[in-house]
């Protein structure tokens, strides 16, 4: 029997290569779009999100649907540089409304901020390898609260 590992490490080899490291991944590019490819861009886009090593971007209409399909290249690179762990393979865009994801987006931050929970020491360590702090504040936030909500009584507790 080997010896013990911490939980952070353990979370870290059963997320790699999976839905939990990608989600997470989609979560950070989501958060850092408009500082990946600005705030003119950002403002008519928005990365949905990341199915088969393939990148799905929402723009709001036709015209920048074009110009996205020039930066593609461009807009690759420059995530590849920021999550290199990241192998994206090609960018799938369509029509749709960005405006809607980004909204959402800030009623989650509202929320939080709103009713703030003091994440536990657990849950913080759990998050320390992320490199963005506000990612990190949430994901803390929302696995000490996961760990302090009581489950429903099963029929048999009854």
């Amino acid at each position: 029997m080997g010896a013990f590992e911490s939980i952070q490490a353990v979370i870290q080899d059963v997320s790699k290569g999976s839905a939990l490291a990608l989600k997470l991944s989609e979560s950070r590019l989501q958060h850092e779009w408009e500082g990946l490819v600005g705030q003119t861009i950002a403002k008519h886009s928005y990365p949905e999100s990341i199915r088969y090593k393939k990148l799905y971007l929402v723009a709001d209409n036709s015209i920048w649907l074009q110009q996205l399909i020039f930066l593609k290249a461009t807009i690759l690179e420059a995530i590849h540089s920021m999550m290199p762990d990241l192998a994206l393979t090609d960018i799938i865009l369509r029509i749709g409304s960005p405006s809607n994801k980004h909204s959402m987006l800030e009623r989650t931050r509202l929320e939080s901020s709103s009713s703030p929970i003091l994440p536990s020491p657990f849950a913080t360590a759990l998050t320390q390898q992320l490199n963005n702090p506000d990612l990190q504040a949430l994901l803390s936030q929302t696995i000490t609260k996961a760990l302090s909500q009581t489950s429903p009584p099963t029929p048999e507790q009854t």
